[in-house]
């Protein structure tokens, strides 16, 4: 044998022997683990609800808190903090339009504040309506109703019994019990700066729509006033009054006089007790 063939039979012996170390390394040898490499994404903080919020509820800054957020979710109409670090305390009062679940980011355009459009419609009970009458500091309890407030709605008007005596007398009669006070004026909501006292032209009623139209015929009838209710004593919902006799008032029995017979004669009304007189009697 040559030796060029030796040559070339020891080179392939030795490329053997390498490929056959190297085989047994690779599958000897335990596989290096990597760690998985965490990436953290951006977050900013929104405002979100503590609590379910329905519709029509009132919402308290204690509902609200903020929420870390990822940046690249966050939607426009969002709430953030680092633009209006204040909004729990900003919108405490409003009025929730669309509901919000609980842990859900709120959007402004969920809540409804005190004077925006859409606030009074959301405040108001399903099927109940909002009937305004005008008041005074004499016919609305000298201005210590306030929104919230619980009230009976009195109708007083001057009567007249057509007879030979033809007497006229003032009746008070209760149109509603138990009515809500919406709004006094633009007021909505009890502010924490005001001394408790509101005198306003105008008061807001939360009724359904049979006690709407009693109180508006009793507005045209004649001077409204609102009772205040104890807040012991407002629960449940408005109750309209049936039209009965008042048992109070003192009427006399026409038969009791005799017929007017001249404009001398008048019948006059002291004590709830009433007498025919005439015109020159003191």
């Amino acid at each position: 044998m040559n030796a060029a063939r030796i040559i070339v039979l020891i080179a392939a012996a030795l490329a053997a022997a390498a490929a056959a170390y190297f085989v047994y390394q690779s599958s000897s040898s335990e596989p290096v683990a990597t760690e998985p490499q965490i990436v953290e994404a951006a977050t900013v903080e929104v405002l979100a609800a503590r609590r379910d919020l329905p519709i029509g509820s009132r919402v308290q800054a204690s509902d609200l808190y903020w929420q870390a957020w990822p940046q690249d979710a966050v939607n426009p109409s969002q709430v953030r903090r680092d633009r209006d670090p204040d909004a729990a305390e900003t919108f405490a009062g409003s009025v929730v339009r669309s509901a919000v679940s609980e842990g859900e980011p709120v959007s402004a355009r969920q809540l409804l504040q005190a004077g925006e459009a859409g606030f009074m419609s959301a405040v108001l009970g399903p099927g109940m309506r909002a009937t305004s009458v005008p008041i005074s500091a004499e016919t609305g309890a000298g201005g210590f109703i306030l929104p919230g407030d619980r009230v009976d709605v009195i109708v007083s008007y001057e009567a007249e019994e057509e007879g030979a005596t033809r007497r006229r007398f003032f009746v008070a009669e209760t149109v509603v019990e138990n009515a809500r006070i919406l709004a006094i004026d633009q007021s909505f909501g009890d502010d924490p700066d005001a001394e408790g006292v509101v005198v306003g032209e105008t008061a807001t009623l939360e009724l359904t729509p049979e006690q709407a139209n009693a109180v508006v015929l009793a507005v045209a009838r004649g001077e409204i006033s609102l009772s205040l209710r104890s807040l012991s004593d407002g629960e449940g919902g408005p109750r309209l009054v049936s039209r009965q006799p008042n048992p109070n008032l003192n009427r006399p029995d026409p038969e009791d006089f005799e017929p007017l017979r001249d404009e001398d004669q008048m019948v006059v009304y002291r004590y709830g007790q009433a007498r025919v007189v005439s015109a020159g009697d003191n």
